[in-house]
């Protein structure tokens, strides 16, 4: 009789997956109290457990835990079939029922492939394979990733979905999040993704490529630059760009608003998804700059509208690449976003809150609801957005107290979320139906984070140092809900002040063992959406009866020195959502001029800034002397060995000054790049 080792690798997280967390933890409990089933192996493999309540289970081989019969009412899931998976793996490790949990499934050895399942394939229903392979003709993009350590995961994340391989011997047990509870044709895309990347790269451990169709039968693809719909686009963004550089933001909408629309439309028409969503952002940033939105910064709106040209540029790049038969690090069709859909069903969903930010403007006030997956480590964010004073006395109504699917949104910023009821769209937004029949809000354990992994938690500050040197540009990654947010942990809180001008409090804490490599500098302005936010930032992490643990938040390196902008507090006794929770006054009287630079920040700053305001208020509006500012900039640049960047910047106003501007939106936005890229990883352009 062969042994079922199919469920003897299924190891408890990989079961949480499969079923849920409250199945697991019930079952562990009954296999430790010995309240374990008869089970009987057939010689075929099939498995029948009887349970002491009555109920039976069978579980044939080939299949996964909802395709087991169990007798008991569930409709679906159940406690009986992940009772029977922790029974059987409980008896083959000792050779008999155990009195205690310590026993330990056999653990899977680390790097294998699902490439291994290309023949179970076959086994697949042949609708299944065509749906697969439909898709594929949409250039899809898969990263793939074999995983680390003894309990090793592949994964493959697909455009719209993540699927999971937790079985070496049975795809049954691999699991996609999209809402089909049996093998989809996201699973079946993602074994010929691993099959394609064993031919060309044996010995990856993660990869990024664009799916074939099986047996060569994908046809060579064209240049995604040539079709007329691409050149109809790029110079319907080339007068975009312009006209906002020429007259600002600033400028009233209605001038920009045909031209946003039809670059929109080639982009839809093209099925640009990521370029789609980055024209939304930047028509998102305009209406903010008008309504004097909090979430308006002209620095961030100029980082939109370059990171949207870097893009296209990036695309075509890696396009030409593909057609000189040149395997490129980053698809063209990733870039873009080509056949990215707009929205998926999720099944059974598992969420952890990492925090949340509040936002108003002159008429409406809303929230960002960040979430991960602890399974995936995706991020999502839940956005909703009400008018002002929309009670019928005038009452203003505070975020804290709205409703997002029946529950407070101050509840929903530090919580659990456990949904069967989401829709994710391409863009990593969220959206949960209302309806408490379908989602479950459960209190967040301060220990809640501690189920994360890389690359979301790091082990310290150094680790995520390499990691953001390494990691590709953002505008060459899929569109992210959030970029850049991590978790760290809080070795030591080292000084902390307040600086009243810039109504901002900065707290300087190590992360790891070794001084040099892991200070943080925490970094928090004042924001008049959430008012507390740093009282409550203070309280988390300098109360010395509760220290901090982790903090989690936005990171960037600028001159060398890593800096979060945090959003939530962990200590032992709770996770402090920073929006959300409420704390008394803190007395910052240690008092700091935080806006103290060297000469080479100061000068990079100070030239960043120009770049904004010239794009905030257009450049024909600049007078004389702001446009010669540049060559008082471009000197001090050259004098700390910035020689490229203070050449661009000595041609500016020459270009500003002649007739053909032309060129002269995309040279701004390539210095801007340079400097963004100088500011954060320290490269000297000599």
């Amino acid at each position: 009789m062969t042994k079922r080792s199919d469920l003897l690798e299924l190891t408890p997280e990989a079961l949480m997956a499969l079923s849920n967390a409250g199945f697991v933890k019930r079952a562990q409990k009954e296999v430790a109290e010995g309240k374990l089933p008869e089970l009987t192996e057939r010689d075929d493999g099939c498995i029948d457990a009887k349970f002491g309540d009555g109920n039976q289970v069978t579980f044939p081989p080939g299949k996964t835990l909802r395709d087991a019969t169990c007798s008991c009412p569930a409709s679906s899931m159940c406690r009986h079939r992940v009772t029977l998976v922790f029974a059987y793996q409980a008896l083959h490790a000792t050779g008999v029922p155990p009195a205690s949990d310590d026993t330990q499934p056999q653990e899977p050895a680390p790097g294998w492939s699902p490439a291994r399942f290309s023949q179970q394939l076959n086994e697949v229903p042949q609708s299944v394979i065509s749906r697969a392979k439909k898709l594929i003709q949409g250039s899809v993009v898969v990263q793939l990733s074999k995983g680390s350590g003894a309990q090793a995961t592949p994964s493959a994340r697909l455009p719209m979905c993540d699927v999971r391989f937790f079985s070496r011997n049975s795809l049954a047990h691999a699991r996609c999040d999209c809402i089909q509870e049996t093998i989809c044709e996201h699973i079946v895309m993602a074994v010929w993704g691993f099959e394609q990347a064993e031919l060309s790269q044996p010995d990856f451990e993660q990869l990024t490529l664009q799916i074939r169709l099986p047996d060569g039968e994908q046809a060579q693809a064209n240049a995604l630059f040539d079709q007329p719909e691409a050149l109809l686009l790029q110079s319907s963004l080339d007068k975009l760009l312009l006209k906002l550089w020429s007259d600002g933001s600033s400028q009233p909408d209605t001038a920009i608003k045909p031209l946003m629309a039809e670059v929109s439309r080639h982009a839809q028409q093209l099925q640009w998804r990521w370029v789609s969503e980055s024209l939304a952002d930047i028509q998102q940033g305009i209406a903010d700059q008008h309504n004097r939105s909090s979430r308006y910064h002209p620095v961030d709106f100029l980082q939109r509208i370059s990171g949207l040209s870097a893009r296209l540029i990036a695309a075509r790049c890696m396009d030409q690449q593909a057609q000189q038969q040149t395997l490129p690090r980053a698809p063209a069709a990733e870039i873009l976003g080509l056949g990215v859909k707009g929205e998926i069903q999720l099944e059974h969903l598992k969420l952890v809150s990492l925090g949340a930010r509040y936002w108003a403007d002159e008429q409406q006030e809303g929230v960002d609801l960040i979430y991960t997956d602890p399974d995936s480590q995706a991020l999502m964010v839940i956005e909703r957005q009400w008018p002002k004073n929309s009670d019928p006395q005038g009452v203003a109504t505070p975020i804290g107290s709205r409703r997002i699917a029946g529950h407070p949104v101050k509840k929903l910023a530090s919580c659990q979320v456990i949904t069967n009821a989401a829709k994710r769209r391409a863009n990593g937004a969220l959206d949960i139906a209302s309806g408490k029949q379908y989602t479950s809000v459960l209190p967040l354990s301060s220990r809640a984070w501690e189920l994360l992994g890389e690359p979301l938690r790091q082990p310290d500050a150094a680790a995520l140092k390499r990691h953001l040197q390494q990691a590709l540009p953002d505008f060459v990654r899929p569109r992210q809900p959030i970029e850049q947010l991590h978790i760290l942990p809080v070795s030591e809180v080292l000084d902390w002040c307040w600086d009243p001008a810039l109504q901002c409090l900065q707290i300087d804490i190590l992360s790891g063992e070794d001084r040099d490599d892991n200070l943080v500098t925490v970094s928090l302005n004042y924001d008049s959406a959430a008012p507390q936010a740093t009282e409550v930032l203070a309280r988390a992490m300098l109360t010395p009866a509760t220290p901090p643990r982790l903090i989690s938040g936005r990171v960037k390196i600028e001159s060398g020195k890593l800096f979060i902008e945090p959003l939530a507090v962990a200590s032992d006794t709770q996770i402090f959502s920073l929006c959300a929770d409420e704390a008394e006054p803190f007395p910052m009287e240690r008092q700091a001029d935080l806006q103290q630079r060297s000469g080479m920040q100061q000068a990079l700053a100070d030239t960043e800034t120009l770049l904004a305001q010239w794009l905030q208020q257009g450049i024909r509006h600049q007078g004389a002397r702001g446009i010669d500012r540049v060559e008082t900039l471009a000197e001090a640049l050259n004098g700390y060995g910035l020689a490229q960047l203070s050449e661009w910047l000595n041609e500016l106003p020459e270009r500003i000054r002649s007739n053909n501007h032309t060129e002269l939106a995309n040279r701004l936005m390539t210095i801007y790049q340079t400097l963004r890229l100088v500011k954060d990883r320290e490269i000297n352009w000599l």
